[in-house]
């Protein structure tokens, strides 16, 4: 299994070799830091009367998820940002057709950024028919665009075609500073 652990450093880690007390170890600490992370954002401050059985509910959310086979549910702050690029292109045109609205004005400041991902994920989510066509043909452009070269080619009259080729951008040469 190859693990990072920071800095750019990788890990290959056979853990076959782990003894039972030590792979119990690795275990519990890997769940327990799972279900803490899923609990954290919930506070006395925040929730003063439910924040213990609102705490509880969140980690029971979280290892059901486990259970269930899900790594990455997110289990507060509206949903997780989704890997595949349809989807995410989904998700940034809710957040376009939603960012006006009153709530989002109305919320805290510390609230704003968990209002946006609630309401963008609800509109994502109802309004995904009409949402799906057009980020598949963003993902499909964007695709084209992160090819380092690329010839384009389109009619522009019926009688012609233009094309024109794409680079990539290269860092601009920096000028060295003389010493005085």
């Amino acid at each position: 299994m190859l693990v990072a652990i920071g800095k750019g450093i990788e890990l290959d880690i056979d853990v076959t070799r782990f003894n039972t007390e030590v792979h119990d170890h690795i275990v519990r600490t890997g769940l327990r830091n799972l279900l803490m992370d899923a609990h954290a954002s919930v506070t006395a401050k925040a929730d003063p009367d439910n924040y213990v059985t609102r705490s509880r509910q969140m980690a029971e959310k979280k290892l059901a998820s486990l259970y269930a086979g899900v790594v990455r549910a997110q289990s507060s702050g509206g949903p997780k940002a989704p890997t595949d690029p349809v989807a995410m292109v989904i998700l940034r045109l809710a957040r376009k057709a939603i960012i006006s609205r009153p709530e989002i004005a109305a919320a805290s400041k510390a609230d704003r950024l968990a209002t946006i991902n609630r309401l963008a994920g609800e509109y994502a989510k109802k309004h995904d028919a009409q949402l799906r066509p057009r980020a598949q043909k963003i993902v499909a452009l964007e695709a084209l665009e992160a090819e380092p070269s690329t010839t384009i080619s389109r009619p522009a009259s019926p009688a012609s075609t233009l094309s024109a080729t794409v680079k990539k951008a290269e860092p601009a040469a920096m000028k060295k500073k003389r010493a005085a």
